[in-house]
């Protein structure tokens, strides 16, 4: 029983447009493989003489038959389905030449629905191509009709011909628009999927950053309450005991576990911002927003003595001007930060040309492990737990990168090797 039911059911295939095509072709073999029982039975009740014949062809279908939905299941769904319409072509051309030729039935039906199968199975163009040689061989027909010495027909073969002549075209262009609508409703419905697919891996990684949402709630900003609660504490104590220099270094501790705790959630409600608080796209030279964004940590640099270049012949974007700038001006930060011992720091913003151009962030400081790529992109993530920052810079930088539709990684041979920053981001729309 569940072999039957394996057999009776179309085979499914990863592409959604060749499971179509199989199921219909699974639907008319398993008609055809039907026919012969009732024709077999008409045959011997009303012709017994031709029973033999109609054995051997009835045998000789569901071997034909048989075998194409074996080809079928096995994958070669094009293969069967033009074998299918060959075979129908050849049955209804074989009926044709043997009585009747273009008057007869097998002529207009059978070819008629030659095209219609044609259409269903391989669309717009193979009922075309049936279509053609459709009337090619009723043209052969009605010219034999019409040569000296033929039998003569009741209507003329050559104006049946001439119906047929509309007739067929009409069919496979009602075929075409038909094969055209089914792969476009297909193609609507693998947009959809992929659209839902999206959406899934989105949700998923929106449930991932909430966890470690979550988790730094629970951990790093109790860290600062802890701090403050213990040197209260410290505080109370000092002050009894009139410990005015421990006093100060308790409230010293204090402050600092404040302006941790304020920049921490600062950081919080900027990534919170992205993707909500939206300023209007517009054009804007990537070379100025670098600029922009190296005035912003020019203390940073000067301090450090970091030499910066800015590459010339930047491309034009397009996005949240503000954001972009925010980006870049993260990326300089934490170069200028995690320089180590470097006697020369530098850092180069600059773009890789191509079909869709690669902008970088490059400096030789410290660099990054291989293994630690995809993690320095994750909320809260910091190697040096010491270092400064609350370790959400690089996460918003990736936030606002994928906003606008980009990407952003990092490639370092590793730690000593310095460390360089690509994102993409869309250039100007071409129609400004």
């Amino acid at each position: 029983m569940t072999r039957l039911r394996r057999l009776l059911t179309p085979p499914v295939f990863a592409d959604e447009a060749l499971t179509h095509e199989a199921f219909l072709l699974h639907v008319i073999l398993w008609a055809l493989i039907a026919v012969p029982v009732p024709y077999v039975l008409i045959t011997a009740l009303t012709a017994p003489a031709s029973l033999g014949r109609a054995l051997v062809e009835s045998l000789v279908g569901e071997a034909a038959n048989a075998l194409l939905l074996l080809l079928m299941r096995r994958g070669q769904v094009r293969l069967a389905s033009s074998l299918q319409v060959v075979a129908f072509f050849a049955f209804f051309t074989v009926l044709a030449a043997a009585g009747g030729g273009v008057q007869g039935p097998a002529y207009m039906l059978g070819y008629g629905l030659t095209i219609v199968i044609a259409g269903v199975l391989l669309g717009g163009r193979g009922a075309l191509a049936v279509t053609l040689t459709a009337l090619l061989a009723g043209g052969i027909l009605t010219a034999v009709a019409e040569a000296p010495g033929a039998v003569p027909r009741r209507y003329m073969p050559l104006f049946v011909w001439g119906v047929s002549a509309v007739m067929f075209p009409v069919s496979a262009l009602i075929q075409n628009l038909s094969a055209r609508t089914v792969r476009q409703a297909l193609a609507r419905a693998r947009a959809s999927e992929a659209r839902y697919r999206s959406l899934v891996s989105e949700l998923e990684a929106k449930n991932a950053e909430l966890e470690s949402f979550t988790y730094t709630v629970s951990h790093d900003l109790k860290s600062p309450l802890f701090t403050l609660r213990g040197f209260l504490g410290y505080m109370d104590q000092d002050a009894k005991a009139g410990n005015v220099e421990r006093l100060r270094a308790d409230i010293a501790r204090v402050a600092d576990a404040t302006d941790k705790m304020r920049r921490l959630l600062d950081d919080l409600l900027e990534l919170s911002r992205v993707g909500r608080f939206v300023n209007p796209p517009q054009d804007v030279a990537f070379d100025v927003i670098a600029r922009e964004a190296v005035e912003l940590v020019r203390g940073r640099f000067e301090a450090r003595g970091v030499g910066v270049t800015i590459a010339s012949g930047l491309p034009v974007l397009h996005g949240d001007r503000s954001r972009l700038v925010q980006v870049v001006q993260n990326l300089v930060d934490n170069a200028a930060r995690f320089m180590g011992e470097q006697k020369h720091p530098r850092i180069e913003i600059g773009v890789r040309p191509g079909a869709a151009p690669v902008l970088f962030v490059s400096d030789n400081g410290m660099g990054i492990a291989p293994r630690h790529h995809d993690r320095i992109f994750r909320l809260f993530e910091k190697l040096d737990a010491g270092s400064e920052g609350t370790g959400v810079g690089l996460a918003l930088v990736k936030r606002i990168v994928e906003l606008h539709r980009g990407r952003v990684w990092v490639e370092s041979p590793g730690v000593g090797h310095g460390a360089t920053f690509c994102f993409t981001l869309p250039a100007r729309p071409e129609s400004h």
